[in-house]
């Protein structure tokens, strides 16, 4: 409609049959008042006084009060020339003087003031404003006069104006008028600056309006998505707001069948009783009471927790109540389930130490070393003999000759099982001759040793027991003396020689004898190999010891030693407990223990963990748990084991940047993801990451740690779990571990066909 009026009130205009007074003020304002936007509206009042003026651009400005500053608003060109694009916050600008001061301003400008003022020729036309919070300083006439300077520009003062004092805009035309049609035109504009500002505002609360009702519309969509009842309840107790999940408890709908109703009748006389009880005691303040409902569908009863707190505000004249019922239902089946489940983990757990310190009081009592090594001869336990002959005894200073020993003896037995581990056997005796630390002597002993093997048949460690020969060498150099001289003296001792062949024999004998018997013992000792960390434990307890000053007070070189001993004891300790775990998951030795586990809980503990190796290299860490994931009956402990091998790794191989751990339900499973922004792997090693002992970049492995056998045990672990592990990874970009656990490990898993495995944990 503006538009058709604009065309019309031009096309007179044109012809020349209107002047601004025939148009008359009251059209002109009911044309703007009527414009469907502000834009319209603006562009409408610079049509029409171009029309009016016969000028061919014009410019409208509103006044921004808060920035005190003018703001383009509309242009209008009849020869479709470009305009300009601005604002004006220049209080000298002459169209600002023009604004401030409420007075029309008409110039033609020179070279220089061009450079200020888009247009030639202009005349300035301002426009009032209904209300304005604080008006600014009107500048006085001599002062305008002045700041416009002697380019032309002359200040054309109104006659008897009966306007407010608020600037609200101008209007600007690319023309120099007369004084009469400024007046004119100049009358138009005060009475349309109001217009055009109420339109403005009309708009905005029409769009605030709009605004409110989206708000409304999606604070009650979020209120309906919750899973619990919510509802808001006046001093009455009667229901004034609920949400989905509440209206399927408490209200009931005309095709409803009549058990429903009656379930949803005793639904709301439960409810309506708790509240009057829970007004009475004054629970109605952040407070949290059990109530018992019934499901109007199942028939079957529900537990409620529920969580009351006065809004503080009143509604229909009565304060009002909001209540969040939780359904805590299944929650409290399952903290029965788990504590009857503790407490037969905890019975297990006192049977296991039992038999446990049974059978380390064994093996400390044995008198022959015996030590445990991988198939690169590094050790992995020795008992305290094994560890007088190896690295001498504890807390005595060492001489030169007994560090020269020890260092003897540790080359031979690691020469010995270098060779022994690249053969084909499974075991391999060898005499070989050590020197006592101690005092020096030769030490002739004969070496035991057997493999451990995994299910596919490679070695993954190596037992040797040595038995101490003194006596049987002995034995042995007086056989080989009586024989030579029986040699010499043949001739002269033949009695003699008969009765040494007899001695002999019984040497002989009594060698077999003992082998025998050695071989019982070895291969007694061999089966109780992966229970020698005692020895280890006690060098990390006594160490930190020593850290906590108990033996009195560490100098900063002393505590240092004392600091990196004990680091490389936790870190062989460490490496000792990851190859005998895989030594026990490929024996089918390794117990799996199933309970009900809150993922939601256990990532919360696992991140408690996790946070002091993000922190050091400051990475940012996330976790992201559904709250839709289910619960999942599985081996809480190795689940933990899992997450904390793959976050460890994403950590070790993460410079900067994060690492990230969601877990998501997928149908009968659940996914846990944990992504990194490291190194990556390359395509072709994405399958031999899961090798025992592979670390693909020993430069890069070197400086972090680590043996190569987290992601086995994790693999292993998550297969004797009944899931699997997944990799994908962009080379230099990151990368992402998938697991996948069922909701509960099924007697067909292989976790159930293991040994130790148990349902009830």
């Amino acid at each position: 409609m503006a538009t058709v009026q604009l065309r019309e009130h031009q096309a007179q205009a044109g012809e020349g049959r209107l002047n601004p007074n025939e148009r008359g003020r009251l059209a002109l304002l009911s044309a703007l008042a009527e414009a469907p936007d502000l834009e319209a509206a603006a562009t409408f009042l610079v049509g029409d006084f171009l029309a009016a003026s016969r000028a061919t651009r014009g410019l409208l400005f509103q006044f921004d009060a808060d920035e005190e500053q003018l703001e383009l608003a509309a242009q209008v060109s009849q020869d479709e020339t470009s305009l300009i694009e601005l604002s004006i916050g220049d209080r000298i600008h002459p169209w600002m003087v023009a604004t401030l001061s409420l007075t029309p301003v008409v110039s033609a400008l020179d070279a220089t003031a061009r450079a200020r003022i888009p247009f030639d020729t202009w005349t300035v036309l301002p426009m009032a404003r209904p209300h304005y919070r604080g008006a600014p300083a009107i500048w006085p006439e001599a002062y305008a006069a002045e700041v416009l300077g002697p380019a032309g520009a002359r200040l054309v003062p109104l006659q008897d104006r009966p306007f407010s004092g608020a600037p609200g805009g101008l209007v600007v035309l690319d023309t120099v008028l007369d004084d009469s049609t400024i007046q004119e035109l100049a009358s138009l504009a005060m009475f349309a600056g109001p217009v055009l500002h109420r339109v403005a505002a009309h708009l905005d609360a029409e769009r605030a309006l709009e605004r409110v009702s989206q708000e409304r519309s999606r604070y009650q969509q979020m209120v309906d998505s919750l899973p619990d009842p919510v509802v808001i309840t006046d001093s009455s107790n009667d229901i004034v707001l609920h949400n989905k999940r509440a209206e399927h408890l408490l209200f009931v709908s005309d095709d409803d069948s009549t058990g429903r109703r009656g379930a949803v009748e005793i639904n709301n006389l439960l409810f309506s009783s708790y509240l009057s009880h829970a007004t009475i005691a004054g629970a109605t303040s952040n407070g949290a009471r059990e109530l018992n409902l019934v499901d109007p569908v199942e028939g079957h009863d529900l537990l409620f927790e529920v969580l009351t707190h006065s809004l503080q505000e009143r509604v229909g004249g009565e304060d009002a109540v909001l209540s969040v019922l939780r359904d805590v239902t299944d929650l409290r089946g399952a903290s029965a389930e788990l504590e009857r489940q503790v407490q037969r983990v905890r019975q297990a757990e006192i049977v296991v130490t039992e038999e446990r310190d049974r059978l380390n009081l064994i093996l400390e009592n044995v008198a022959d070393p015996i030590l445990v090594t991988d198939v690169a001869a590094n050790v992995i336990l020795m008992n305290d003999e094994a560890e007088r002959l190896f690295h001498g005894s504890r807390g005595e200073p060492q001489s030169h000759r007994a560090a020269l020993a020890l260092r003897q003896n540790d080359t031979k037995v690691t020469s010995f099982i270098s060779e022994f581990a690249i053969t084909s056997d499974r075991r391999r005796r060898e005499r070989m001759r050590l020197t006592h630390p101690e005092t020096g002597a030769a030490l002739p002993v004969e070496v035991v040793s057997g493999k451990i093997r995994n299910e596919r048949g490679e070695a993954i460690a190596i037992v040797c027991a040595l038995h101490d020969l003194t006596q049987q060498a002995e034995n042995e150099r007086l056989y080989e003396a009586l024989k030579q001289l029986n040699g010499e003296l043949e001739e002269r001792i033949a009695a003699a020689t008969a009765d040494l062949e007899q001695q002999n024999e019984r040497l002989v004998w009594q060698s077999v004898e003992l082998a025998k018997a050695n071989k019982l013992k070895s291969d007694f000792l061999a089966s109780m190999s992966h229970e020698l960390r005692t020895p280890l434990n006690a060098v990390i307890g006594y160490s930190a010891l020593l850290v906590d000053g108990l033996a009195g007070a560490l100098n900063d070189s002393q505590l240092n030693y004392v600091l990196r001993s004990r680091t490389a004891a936790q870190h062989l300790l460490s490496l000792i407990n990851d190859i005998l775990d895989l030594a026990k998951i490929e024996a089918g030795k390794m117990p799996v223990n199933v309970e009900p586990v809150a993922l939601s809980d256990l990532i919360g503990e696992v991140a408690q963990q996790v946070e002091p190796m993000v922190a050091t290299k400051s990475l940012s860490f996330t976790t992201d748990v559904d709250a839709a994931c289910p619960r999942i009956e599985s081996d809480k402990t190795k689940v933990k084991q899992i997450l904390l091998n793959l976050l460890s790794n994403a950590v070790k191989f993460t410079n900067q940047g994060k690492v990230a751990l969601s877990v998501r339900g997928e149908g009968d499973c659940v996914r846990i993801d944990v992504a990194d922004t490291g190194v990556g792997i390359k395509p072709e090693e994405l399958d031999t990451i899961w090798e025992d002992f592979r670390q693909l970049d020993q430069s890069r492995t070197r400086s972090v740690g680590g043996t190569g056998l987290g992601l086995s045990i994790t693999r292993r672990l998550t297969q004797q779990l009944g899931g699997r592990v997944s990799v994908a990874s962009v080379f230099g970009e990151g990368t992402t571990f998938s697991v996948h656990l069922p909701l509960a490990i099924s007697s067909s898993s292989g976790a159930s066909d293991a040994p130790g495995w148990s349902a009830n944990g």
